[in-house]
């Protein structure tokens, strides 16, 4: 595992399938989607990579465990979209009010899912004591 990866949200594979898809022209349910494709390609390669998420304890019941690594929000696509200077500043600030007002509107999550019923263990507690 090279020095970092542990703590790598964006692996350049992961930035090429990105830039290789992203337009202007995308729908806000088409970039979730390739969020969602990006997300799998990092599990896919923390897994091939043998790179553990870290450690957490929680605050709860003081289970320490493995923490489940986070999707790849549509926000954080943007950002990068915007490092990468594949949007100006301005097209991201209107890229991301119009997202917010989108999120408003449809009630999607984050990551540009429909709400969905909490699962047991939602709040990031895997012990059976909480």
């Amino acid at each position: 595992m090279a020095a970092g990866d542990a703590q790598r949200v964006w692996f350049p594979e992961m930035i090429a399938e990105l830039t290789r898809v992203w337009s202007t022209a995308m729908t806000w349910e088409a970039l979730a989607a390739l969020c969602q494709r990006v997300t799998e390609q990092r599990r896919a390669i923390r897994q091939a990579r043998g790179i553990q998420p870290p450690l957490m304890r929680c605050r709860r019941c003081g289970t320490v465990s493995r923490s489940d690594i986070p999707g790849v929000s549509v926000r954080s696509a943007l950002f990068v979209l915007r490092k990468l200077n594949l949007v100006s500043e301005v097209e991201f600030k209107a890229l991301d009010r119009s997202w917010m007002k989108h999120r408003q509107a449809t009630g999607v999550d984050a990551y540009g899912r429909e709400p969905s019923t909490s699962e047991p263990g939602g709040d990031g507690c895997s012990g059976s004591g909480c």
